[in-house]
């Protein structure tokens, strides 16, 4: 087995014995009470899912539980499905690793909620788990969302302004490419809308399920990125700390385009020495300034990369003296940095950078393997307003490819943030072993005010004051 695929034989063993870990502790949940008012809506634009959620920690927790968990539930079952011997071996090491992952009240409210949410919207007999006598409960949400505590994600991506770019304009890329833990997880990312009753507004990319930010952009234009690094790790977690994902999501709730690099500072140092390796891109709208402060957190602490000038290309490595250089050093990591770096022009810099070098760039270092995919993509100009994404699905026979290998939808900061808050009322909980997912041809009209999330190729009437979705393109 190559290295490569020994590390995504890792990872997927990891995640399977953390959720099997949960297994040992966590009681099956009673059935679900009464359905609670939904605080969001999703609306489908050129094919992607923006799931909006509104309120207070425990309205948006619920809202994102109810309208899309079923996918989180059914990838989990995916996952068990195939889950192998070795993984129950792993499981008694791995289960004390749960107390470890920190998060604040009102964090721990939300996530809470979307497991209530879940749970309402399915009824327990539909979230059963394959080889259990338990279905899936908040803990196994809890690993989900911890899990860059425990495995390295994030991959390849850039930031150009200045002379760089036309205009000096801010334009930032990325793509996220993860082991394919489960179908379902890599076909269901979504664009996760938070509209809080307190802090900025958020935008993310993301599996369902995840309540922090990998990929993601605040109402201000700040964008934050999360990235794998080759910095120090630990054998194991040694003190409670909070997720990385959950550290950006609490930056880009905060930062503006003037003190954007302040805010990650001062969050990034209440870290302290992390077990995982990694880098935090922060980018701010901010044309012919440094645009782009690349951050570290492992073992060690936290420090930075060294500044770039114009064009900040971050993959896995961090940047220090003469690494960044190099045309063609060893390892994954610097190869992709190195066809980024022809992409961009590094050779040229008076070829200006646009959102098509951007997609050009990320297309060459993107992964579309059977195991291991880009889950997705994006491209903005913070400054304007503009984010251009890409997510995973199937080809028109089935195939599951790569975000990449589908054409990027465009969205306004404007369209995302200024939606209404809607609040739907529900229909009682299904009752016990009865699925909300209408079978082959079927296609229900919900009760006034209902907005179910409609399994693929369903399209659902919109009820009043809500955005009629574009179809799907394919």
């Amino acid at each position: 087995m190559s290295l490569h695929g020994m590390r995504v034989f890792l990872v997927a063993m990891s995640i399977l014995a953390l959720f099997a870990s949960a297994a040992l502790t966590i009681p099956t949940p009673a059935g679900p009470p009464n359905p609670e008012p939904v605080h969001g809506r999703i609306e489908h634009i050129d094919g992607v899912r923006v799931v909006h959620v509104f309120g207070t920690p425990d309205q948006m927790g619920y809202a994102h539980g109810w309208l899309v968990g079923e996918d989180f539930v059914i990838g989990l079952q995916e996952l068990f499905g195939q889950l192998p011997p070795a993984a129950a071996s792993l499981a008694d090491f791995m289960r004390s690793w749960t107390p470890m992952i920190k998060l604040t009240d009102a964090q721990r409210a939300e996530l809470a909620a979307a497991y209530r949410g879940m749970r309402d919207r399915m009824g327990t007999q539909s979230m059963q788990i394959p080889g259990l006598d338990r279905c899936v409960d908040e803990t196994d949400l809890l690993v989900w969302n911890g899990y860059d505590m425990f495995r390295a994600v994030g991959c390849s991506g850039f930031s150009a302004w200045g002379e760089r770019t036309k205009d000096g304009e801010v334009i930032t890329a990325r793509t996220l490419d993860l082991a394919v833990f489960s179908p379902r997880w890599v076909e269901s990312q979504i664009l996760l809308v938070r509209h809080p009753a307190e802090g900025k507004a958020t935008a993310c990319i993301t599996p369902v399920g995840l309540l922090g930010c990998m990929t993601g952009i605040n109402e201000d234009g700040v964008c934050g990125f999360l990235h794998d690094g080759d910095g120090d790790d630990m054998m194991s977690v040694l003190e409670p700390e909070r997720p990385v994902m959950f550290a950006i999501r609490d930056i880009l709730e905060r930062a503006t385009a003037n003190d954007a690099f302040s805010i990650a500072e001062e969050e990034l140092a209440a870290q302290g020495p992390f077990p995982q390796s990694y880098m935090i891109r922060i980018v701010r709208p901010a044309s012919g300034e440094e645009a782009a402060r690349v951050f570290r957190l492992d073992a060690e602490g936290h420090g930075q990369n060294d500044a770039a000038e114009g064009l900040a290309i971050t993959t896995n490595h961090y940047i220090t003296g003469d690494t960044a250089a190099s045309p063609l050093p060893r390892g994954d990591s610097r190869r992709r940095y190195a066809k980024i770096a022809r992409v961009c022009g590094d050779t040229d810099p008076d070829l200006p950078i646009t959102c098509e070098t951007a997609w050009e760039a990320i297309r060459r270092v993107a992964a579309d393997h059977p195991r291991y995919k880009t889950l997705h993509a994006m491209v903005a100009r913070p400054a304007s307003g503009e984010i251009q994404i890409c997510v995973a699905g199937r080809d028109a026979d089935g195939t599951l490819k790569a975000a990449t290998a589908h054409p990027p939808t465009i969205m306004t900061l404007n369209q995302l943030f200024d939606a209404p808050p809607p609040m739907l009322k529900l229909r009682p909980a299904p009752a016990p072993g009865i699925s909300l997912t209408p079978g082959p041809g079927i296609h229900p009209t919900p009760t006034p005010g209902i907005h179910p999330t409609p399994a693929p190729g369903i399209r659902l009437t919109p009820g009043p004051g809500d955005t009629q979705p574009s179809p799907p393109t394919q």
